[in-house]
């Protein structure tokens, strides 16, 4: 299933997405030395959390902070999304949060009602709170970003629910390469003794 497929069952585009990440980026670029040294993070989350409710509340969504987690969730409660900075987005190595997580969002994590009853049986653990899927739109440090559900445990990522891959510089370097700038295929090294 392709990106834009998938995003319409949330009710929104790629380009919403994207620019939920530029807006945190260009606010975290612009914490200076002289401000206190969490200021690219914390500039970062508020206007991303600023710019994910200005793109996405409307129709589909509304505002929520549901065990303190700022985020929007769907008018017919089937998926909540927040904001999250973390190292870097859209490779094999799942992004690493750049704050701990706290409890709320640990309760608003992990499988739903009928995943958590057909992966194990049992006594249900790990079970969301609310029964409100969270996702989170990752913003990393290179501007990549990506709207994916982790399972959180003791303030870390542990596992994945789904990851939706939106926007890596690195990928769109590889898919379009500038012909003037870009890697040197064929050349000859010529080698010669010194004297």
């Amino acid at each position: 299933m392709d990106v834009e497929t998938r995003l319409e069952d949330f009710g929104v585009t790629r380009q919403q997405i994207m620019a939920i990440g530029q807006t945190a980026r260009a606010y975290a670029d612009d914490a200076s030395p002289s401000m206190p040294l969490n200021a690219a993070g914390m500039l970062s989350y508020i206007h991303g959390v600023g710019e994910l409710r200005q793109q996405l509340v409307g129709p589909d969504y509304v505002p929520d902070r549901t065990c303190g987690i700022e985020a929007v969730v769907k008018r017919d409660r089937t998926v909540r999304i927040g904001f999250q900075n973390v190292d870097k987005c859209c490779v094999n190595m799942p992004p690493l949060p750049r704050s701990e997580k706290g409890s709320g969002a640990e309760s608003l994590s992990g499988p739903d009602l009928f995943v958590n009853a057909g992966m194990k049986p049992g006594p249900l653990t790990a079970v969301l709170k609310d029964g409100i899927r969270t996702y989170y739109v990752m913003v990393g440090l290179d501007g990549s970003v990506e709207l994916s559900c982790p399972v959180i445990e003791k303030g870390k990522f542990v596992h994945w629910m789904e990851r939706i891959y939106i926007y890596s510089p690195d990928s769109d370097w590889e898919a379009d390469p500038q012909t003037d700038t870009g890697p040197i295929e064929d050349f000859d090294i010529t080698v010669s003794f010194k004297h």
